[in-house]
């Protein structure tokens, strides 16, 4: 066989074989079964033309547009796309199949002829990829194969005990950091909470439901075998399996569909029980199959939230009490934790009789504890002259006031008198006796009085 270097050569098929043809010739000098030959990259840009039967070198160039169909036109624009044309035009005349992988790649393979080998270089320019939607394949680290009963890509990861499945999981790499510090076993599917960082990793330890700083950062559930100090998976999203779901790691009975929680007293715990304040809510999963050794859970956490991590509410932590309700704020569009408002009136006389002075013209207790911060006092009927109309409140028998509450003549209510009321003692005590004294009147005209507290609890 011919070992030469051609300025230019045609290669095309004749006579279900490859013809080899020199540019300027008129006859093919080499005619072979197109099942024995085969093409490979030579130098930056040309080609190697061998018979594989024999290891013979047909011929070589020296670029890619050097290679001409029968009618002098190139296979391609570039190396890549002329091996490309020319392996497939090689494996078609052959009758589509004839040929191994190997025979048609002709270099650098050598996985065998169903396999390629690309020796730690790439695959590019491919439009598409075919996988076997039947494939059996249990992926190991670095591998991916399609499986139809989760209709996915599945893919092997660091480990090998993680099979990824894309588009519908996923996982973090985290350091275990439990506190004390145990192993993280996957047949407990343990939740997990951050625990800060190492290593520019996660750390995690164990999540409980019992207060915000053992449940706020849950991230997951453990997904394989994790030893103190180490490094693994725990699963953040999706269907987590071959698991012992049927409730009895847990002393309770499971089924599909349930609901899963975070157990707010024992670290690292699932149950089906919705728990009650003042246990957080922490939702982790849901059972989407039962079984005590098959199970599944499909994970998805919700961490919930605490009233003061809503964006529209502001809690003021220097000032928040008990007993304290939210209001809303319309200048700044919050809800804001306020003192609750409260209000007491009561009526010191009848609505009929005129008036006199006199003390304890009302006594009642306290029915709470309150914070006084106005008081007013009003008349069914003004008088019309005389002294000014004035009253007193007291606590246990003594003035909770400075300057006492006065009603203007022909007035009703003490709102628009001159001198407005002050307040010498806001704490007003639960069950406290409260006294209404009336220290002054005018002509005796004025009915029906009433008071009113107004401050907070």
């Amino acid at each position: 066989m011919m070992n030469k270097q051609f300025a230019e050569l045609k290669v095309y098929a004749l006579g279900g074989g490859i013809a080899f043809e020199e540019v300027g010739a008129s006859v093919p000098f080499l005619v072979i079964p197109a099942s024995q030959a085969t093409i490979k990259p030579w130098g930056a840009s040309g080609f190697l033309f061998e018979n594989i039967l024999t290891g013979d070198v047909i011929a070589f160039v020296s670029e890619y547009d050097d290679v001409l169909d029968s009618a002098g036109a190139a296979y391609g624009v570039d190396q890549i796309s002329v091996f490309t044309a020319l392996a497939a035009f090689f494996f078609d005349v052959a009758g589509g199949g004839a040929q191994d992988l190997a025979s048609v790649l002709g270099f650098g393979n050598s996985a065998g002829a169903n396999d390629i080998d690309l020796n730690n270089n790439d695959l590019l320019n491919a439009d598409s990829i075919a996988f076997n939607l039947a494939s059996t394949v249990n992926p190991n680290a670095g591998q991916i194969t399609f499986d139809a009963n989760y209709g996915t890509f599945v893919g092997g990861v660091s480990g090998g005990s993680i099979k990824l499945k894309l588009g519908t999981q996923e996982f973090a790499k985290v350091v275990n950091k439990t506190t004390p510090l145990v192993n993280l076993l996957a047949a407990n599917y343990q939740v997990c909470i951050v625990a800060g960082a190492t290593g520019q990793r996660l750390s995690v330890k164990l999540a409980r439901a019992d207060s915000d700083v053992n449940s706020a950062g849950t991230l997951g559930l453990v997904a394989e075998n994790i030893n103190g100090n180490q490094e693994g998976f725990i699963q953040t999203t999706g269907t987590i399996e071959n698991l012992n779901t049927s409730g009895s790691l847990q002393g309770e009975t499971w089924a599909d569909g349930d609901s899963l929680y975070l157990s707010g007293t024992t670290f690292g715990a699932i149950t089906n029980v919705k728990p009650s304040a003042p246990i957080h809510e922490v939702r982790v999963g849901y059972v989407e199959y039962a079984h005590a050794s098959k199970g599944k859970i499909y994970v998805k956490i919700d961490n919930g939230y605490e009233l003061d991590e809503l964006h529209n509410v502001s809690i003021n932590p220097l000032t928040v009490a008990n007993n304290d309700v939210l209001t809303y704020e319309s200048a700044t569009q919050l809800w804001k934790n306020t003192k609750q408002p409260v209000e007491i009136q009561l009526a010191a006389s009848d609505e009929t009789t005129a008036l006199t002075t006199g003390t304890a013209k009302m006594t009642f207790r306290m029915p709470h504890a309150m914070t006084l911060t106005s008081v007013r006092a009003s008349l069914t009927t003004a008088q019309t002259s005389g002294s000014i109309f004035t009253v007193d409140i007291n606590q246990g028998g003594s003035s909770v006031l400075g300057t006492k509450l006065t009603i203007d003549n022909t007035e009703k209510t003490s709102t628009t008198a001159a001198t407005p009321a002050t307040i010498t003692t806001s704490a007003l005590t639960d069950d406290a006796e409260i006294t209404i004294d009336i220290d002054q009147i005018g002509d005796g005209t004025a009915k029906g009085l009433k008071i009113t507290l107004i401050g907070t609890r």
